[in-house]
């Protein structure tokens, strides 16, 4: 008999027979649990003992016959040599001498199979006997699935050697599954198996025989499948074994079964009704057996098998029931949310208005944690409990809002659900503002447009607030998103009379917006918008187009450190809640104020960013917000001396279309423009650059703080030799920028006006450009104006000056990134007769702005992850710009970077 994965116990049995050949008699005590092969090993020892020439007497203990005296010992001795029973089993010293007479002539193996259930009388035989073989040729081996200090410890004392069985090696399961399936299997397959049953020869071969039955090729999808619905052996094996662990025994597993995870051992009890009394000798019996452990301070069953049997015998509906159970224990207690919501999730609907409570507040932590999937299966069990309509309606705008991007059809769906069941004018509003935003992903614009219409039409009695609030979202979708003026601006222009600044706040916001596009009243645009922001009015809700608005006109106002602050704190507020919409809109904002204030690759990472956002709603270009970004994204890159990149980004977002002709499609077209110059397509950049122009004039757009696309064009003209015309232009944006009074505007549009003119008067023009840009915040700007001074002061001979310029020129490109600036103004040096000073490769004036900001960060403590999250970007890019940063600032790791980062930017 060969006894696959036993080899060492039964070469220990047979040194140990070979010792009693000699006449050490000896006892061995074989323990396992159940399904361990106790009863194979015993068997296969025997029959090699009988190959030896031993006389070998065997009887198996029974729970049914434990109370029969002498049972045992009648099984060993009966029908000795076929002819008659042992005579005298009233007396231990005649059965005793019985044995020894036996011995007389051979060596004598006595095995007794199980001795949980031998009855008393055999067992005080069986110690009497164990006491007397020292000198005899008498080995006694026995079996037991209990520990040895469960049972008699004067019998277990009496046996000088214990062998304790435990589930199979891998090896031997690779080997096992050979032989009962007929081929060879791998190794993976043989670890699977092993996993799945714990290595318990017993549901091994049931399982593998299982598999060979259905004669179907070997592989892991069949196993999953035997195991999902574990063969009759199995259940009948654990309904035995259930059944010698004692009462209770099944109940308290079928509960920790139902739970599905590890669970705590006085909860499991207390939803199977167990009296406390019983559970000590029962969680022993059934950890003994191998169906219970224990993991840390809670409970579980093993292995995956038995789980999978126990919840077939399960009764329909018992498992729900249990849960349900146990979830009301648990609230019962004040356990934590999370884990009562885990037993309602698979107890289904309680009825219970707790239940609602507990599912929703597992839902927000599961959110703070990033696991939206999570917090989307809480939602959706909350919704089947009993609540009143506002809080069902308020579920379903978080529903909406907490849909993943690459879902927009149930986000939608949610949303107009939750429109329907409530009429509560705030709840709606929030819905109205999602589902809005959400349409508009889909270039369902005048549909988004309606719903606001729509609510804002049922609020304006009962909310006028909600109602304009409303309204002045409309006219905002409106700009982003329609090719001309909507009818939601007309309907407020008799309340936007911009020599009177409005109360309400919404109102206010649209009130900037109209001024910043017309170029008035910019002191009063920037209190408005302020007011606005720092009152939290804008942050009413993540898919509202408030906040952005409100920040592109500080901006365009040149308030870009107050800007670029609360762009960061939108961006924030978006991760944090979760909000891709939301996300991606500041992430937009925020690129376009990075780009204002010179700072190109913070720009590049926000706009990319922004875009991979909006790809996972299916569209780069949907959202009006999207073409602004990536417009900035093509003029940085342009600026960085990459124009192919620039060029591919513009083609890759319009995919063959046209420019859309909203307004924020007109920053798409001014970078296009602007990258045509750049390329010397000179006549097509000044056809995109006039086109830019009539659309927004159409708009009534005339700050060139907003778009400088007259001093562009002007520029164009100029080099094509049209002074007259662009000195037209040139000459028109000066005088709406000192209208604006923004020193950013004012400053480029002297810039040009300095370019375009020749000689001293240039000269003059550029050194205002010079001192307005210094007020400005716009480092990039502020560079070129340094460099047009730089190269008009050589032209005109005053080569120290022009040298002057030129380095600090260069020296701030650099810090912008602006590659392109920089050549150009070192070409410019050195044709003013300069030395151009190397670029700085080490210390903290090679790092490029994001290096500065990464470095940042990791001296105040951020980990990767986080530094990653805060600037949207992949964990691998973090890691390439602090190996660059440990180069150029020659430190061995983050340790030492606050020793070399003086001061902190957040």
């Amino acid at each position: 008999m060969h006894l696959v994965g036993r080899e060492e116990e039964l070469c220990s049995i047979d040194e140990l027979r070979t010792e009693v050949w000699g006449g050490y008699g000896t006892g061995v005590l074989i323990r396992g649990a159940a399904g361990m092969g106790r009863t194979a090993l015993l068997r296969a020892a025997c029959e090699r003992a009988r190959r030896a020439g031993a006389l070998v007497f065997a009887a198996g203990a029974d729970r049914l016959e434990a109370d029969c005296p002498f049972g045992v010992v009648r099984q060993l001795f009966e029908d000795v040599d076929g002819s008659r029973p042992v005579p005298g089993l009233d007396g231990l010293n005649e059965l005793y001498d019985r044995a020894m007479e036996l011995a007389a002539d051979r060596p004598v193996v006595i095995a007794v199979d199980d001795l949980r259930w031998i009855d008393d009388a055999s067992a005080r035989w069986l110690a009497y006997l164990l006491r007397r073989t020292r000198r005899r040729r008498v080995l006694v081996m026995a079996t037991t699935s209990l520990p040895t200090d469960v049972i008699d410890a004067d019998l277990v004392s009496r046996f000088d050697h214990v062998i304790a069985l435990d589930g199979l090696r891998t090896e031997a399961v690779v080997d096992l599954a050979g032989d009962i399936l007929g081929t060879p299997v791998e190794k993976e397959f043989g670890a699977s198996c092993h996993q799945a049953t714990d290595g318990s020869p017993l549901l091994l071969h049931a399982v593998l025989c299982a598999m060979r039955e259905s004669k179907r090729p070997v592989s892991p999808a069949v196993l999953s499948e035997v195991l999902a619905s574990p063969p009759p052996v199995v259940m009948t094996w654990l309904r035995r074994t259930l059944a010698t662990c004692g009462s209770g025994a099944g109940e308290l597993v079928e509960v920790i079964a139902a739970f599905g995870e590890p669970v705590e051992l006085d909860l499991a009890v207390a939803t199977a009704e167990l009296a406390t009394a019983r559970v000590a000798p029962l969680v022993d019996a059934l950890v003994a057996a191998r169906l219970l452990y224990w993991c840390r301070d809670r409970v579980s069953l093993r292995p995956p098998v038995v789980q999978a049997a126990v919840l077939v015998g399960l009764a329909p509906g018992a498992g729900r029931v249990l849960r349900a159970r146990a979830a009301r224990l648990l609230h019962s207690r004040g356990a934590p949310a999370a884990d009562i919501a885990a037993q309602l999730l698979r107890s289904g609907p309680l009825g219970e208005p707790w239940a609602a409570d507990v599912l929703c507040a597992a839902a927000a932590q599961a959110t703070a944690e990033g696991d939206s999937d999570r917090a989307l299966d809480h939602l959706r069990s909350a919704l089947r409990e009993p609540m009143s309509s506002r809080r069902r309606s308020e579920l379903m705008v978080h529903m909406g809002s907490a849909q993943p991007p690459a879902d927009v059809g149930s986000a939608v769906g949610y949303l107009r659900r939750a429109l329907d069941v409530t009429s509560d004018h705030s709840v709606q509003a929030g819905a109205a503002r999602r589902l809005a935003g959400l349409l508009c992903l889909s270039e369902r614009y005048g549909e988004g447009m309606r719903v606001l219409r729509n609510v804002a039409g049922s609020a304006r009695d009962r909310s006028p607030e909600v109602a304009l609030s409303l309204e002045v979202e409309e006219a905002l979708l409106g700009l982003c998103h329609l090719p001309s003026p909507d009818a939601a601006p007309a309907r407020l222009a008799g309340r936007m009379d911009l020599t009177e600044e409005p109360e309400n706040d919404a109102l206010g916001i649209l009130w900037s917006v109209r001024a910043m596009m017309s170029g008035l009243q910019r002191q009063q645009a920037v209190k408005l918008a302020s007011r606005a922001l720092d009152r939290g009015l804008p942050q009413v809700n993540e898919a509202s187009l408030h906040h952005p608005m409100s920040v592109l006109t500080l901006a365009v106002a040149g308030e870009l450190e107050l800007a670029v602050h609360h762009a960061g704190q939108a961006v924030d507020q978006a991760h944090r809640s979760r909000s891709a919409l939301g996300g991606a809109r500041a992430l937009a904002v925020r690129s376009e104020v990075n780009y204002r204030l010179g700072r190109l690759e913070d720009c590049q990472n926000d706009a990319r960013a922004c875009r991979d956002t909006l790809l996972q709603f299916g569209s780069r270009r949907a959202d009006g917000m999207a073409m602004a970004a990536t417009a900035r994204l093509a003029d940085a890159l342009v600026d960085s001396g990459d124009p192919d990149a620039a060029e591919h980004v513009i083609a890759d977002v319009l995919a063959g279309q046209t420019v859309p002709a909203n307004l924020l499609g007109t920053w798409l077209l001014t970078s296009r423009g602007r990258l045509r110059l750049a390329k010397g397509e000179i006549r097509q950049g000044v056809d995109d650059l006039l086109e830019t122009g009539r659309r927004l004039d159409s708009w009534q757009v005339t700050n060139p703080a907003v778009i400088p696309w007259r001093s562009l064009a002007g520029l164009g003209y100029a080099a094509m030799g049209k002074s007259s015309a662009a000195r037209e232009l040139i000459e028109e944006e000066l005088a709406l920028a000192h209208q604006w009074g923004s020193s950013r505007a004012v400053g480029m549009a002297l810039r040009a006006a300095g370019r375009a003119a020749k000689g001293s008067a240039g000269v003059a023009l550029l050194r205002e450009a010079v001192a307005a840009l210094s007020r400005s915040h716009a480092s990039l700007e502020h560079a070129r104006a340094l460099a047009d001074l730089g190269t008009a002061l050589r032209t005109t001979n005053q080569l120290a000056d022009a040298r002057h310029h030129l380095r600090q020129a260069a020296t701030s490109a650099q810090q912008c990134g602006a590659i392109a600036l920089v050549r150009l103004a070192r070409a410019e040096l050195i044709a003013a007769g300069a030395r151009p000073r190397r670029q700085a490769h080490c210390g903290l004036e090679s790092l490029t702005p994001t290096e500065r900001r990464v470095a940042h960060l990791a001296a105040r403590g951020l980990s990767n992850r986080e530094i990653s999250e805060r600037l949207f970007v992949v964990r691998r890019t973090v890691e390439l710009h602090l190996s660059s940063i440990y180069r150029k600032l020659g430190v061995r790791g983050r340790v030492d970077l606050p020793a070399r980062m003086p001061g902190d930017r957040t």
